[in-house]
């Protein structure tokens, strides 16, 4: 008896200490699901960091995707709100001066990430490891060729590290051949991830294209990207409101729902960064406020609306100078115009909204790609002349550029909607 209880207290340990949450991908005869410990386990994710768990996890959210490893710190922190994380590993990208030619990188990288998730294995927050983010971005097809026998290499490592869970590798979009060039060098990949956003609601369609067989996660999605919307005449994307972005939202979701193939998504971005604009990606202000997109998300995961809906911009900014002389062109101005600017907005639940009004340089002809860092460009001093409800009077640079004319709309639950409309001095 004392020797079977032993064992029974050596087993019970033993299941006990057994490392992070077992997760697996499951062929079905409906296509794939995504286990952890056991139990079907679809994807509502976000991509951001520590910021505003609170906020996804009350939306309904179940996951964060991190680019790089976290800190145990944040990995806690998704643990206390119920939230898994899609692990980032960071893998060199060619285009930023990484060499797969040279064997000491390779190497001392393959070792860098075994050593990465041989650390955070254990951790229950832990769902996926993600192998890099956009790698094959702006490289020839010979470059991107050595990028999927590092990453097969790579798979095989991480894989061998730790069994218990998925690994993929992400992509900036699945357009060329790149899947069918992964189902060729990456065959240890258990799913591939895609970030895509404008072309979304036809993704399947593409997927099926290419023959790819094996199951996938939308690891970005959100507004149109600036790559893909109409310019101005002198070449600077136009952004979408945060109310057209929220209707997109809800329309592109479609395509990650009823999908086979798919395992889930993580919409884009869960906080704030600048990225041609401070507005274009964040579904939240830099002061916190929460935009339309939020209130799309927990719609689509909940089934309901939150009980305060963020506030509404119908159409753009409408700005006309105050001597049409200085109207060269449209949104070309002369330096030193005043515009009459206004905006129709409204709040949903019915409650008065406060307006606030910007003028801001222009970056967003920048070259930058992938998400690269942007420097933030802050509010100009003095350019707002006068403002009331929901107009105000800008007063355009004496120095020739491109500049931003931004308007926030707030309710007073913490919500907000925002527009922005570009304008050259000339």
């Amino acid at each position: 008896m004392r020797v079977a209880f032993v064992l029974f207290a050596a087993a019970l340990s033993c299941l006990a200490q057994t490392p992070g949450s077992g997760v697996r991908i499951q062929k079905q005869d409906t296509g794939y699901v995504l286990l952890r410990d056991g139990k079907p386990y679809f994807i509502k994710g976000a991509g951001g960091s520590q910021q505003h768990l609170d906020a996804l996890q009350a939306a309904g959210g179940n996951s964060l995707r991190v680019w790089s490893p976290p800190t145990g710190a944040l990995l806690d922190a998704a643990q206390q709100h119920n939230l898994t994380v899609m692990v980032g590993l960071n893998v060199g990208k060619p285009r930023h001066g990484f060499s797969y030619e040279n064997p000491r990188q390779v190497q001392q990288q393959r070792q860098e990430i075994v050593d990465t998730v041989h650390r955070l294995k254990s951790n229950p927050a832990v769902l996926i490891w993600a192998l890099g983010n956009e790698l094959e971005l702006n490289i020839s097809t010979e470059q991107r060729i050595e990028v999927w026998k590092a990453i097969e290499d790579l798979a095989r490592a991480v894989k061998a590290e730790d069994p218990d869970h998925p690994v993929i590798a992400v992509l900036a979009g699945p357009g060329q051949a790149k899947l069918r060039e992964l189902d060729q060098y990456c065959p240890s990949l258990d799913a591939v991830g895609i970030n895509t956003y404008g072309a979304l609601p036809n993704l399947r369609q593409t997927v099926e294209k290419q023959g790819f067989k094996r199951p996938y996660i939308v690891t970005e999605f959100g507004a149109h990207g600036h790559w893909e919307v109409v310019k101005t005449t002198w070449g600077v994307p136009i952004e979408d409101t945060s109310s057209q972005k929220e209707d997109f939202i809800i329309q592109s979701y479609q395509a990650i729902n009823n999908n086979p193939q798919c395992l889930g998504s993580y919409v884009f971005l869960w906080g704030q960064k600048q990225e041609k604009t401070h507005t274009w990606y964040g579904l939240f202000l830099p002061d916190g406020r929460k935009l339309g997109g939020v209130d799309a998300m927990q719609l689509l995961w909940t089934g309901k609306w939150p009980e305060h809906r963020c506030p509404v911009i119908d159409g753009s900014i409408m700005a006309k100078p105050q001597n049409p002389d200085d109207e060269l062109a449209p949104g070309i101005l002369r330096p030193g115009a005043r515009l009459r600017c206004s905006i129709f907005a409204s709040d949903l639940d019915g409650d008065p909204v406060t307006v606030q009004w910007e003028l801001r340089k222009d970056v967003s002809a920048n070259k930058s790609t992938g998400g690269d860092p942007e420097p933030p460009t802050p509010p100009l001093d003095g350019a707002v002349v006068s403002s009331q409800d929901k107009s105000a009077v800008i007063a355009v640079p004496d120095t020739p550029g491109d500049y931003r004319i931004f308007v926030y709309v707030f309710d007073k639950h913490g919500g907000a909607a925002t527009a922005n409309l570009p304008i050259e001095a000339k």
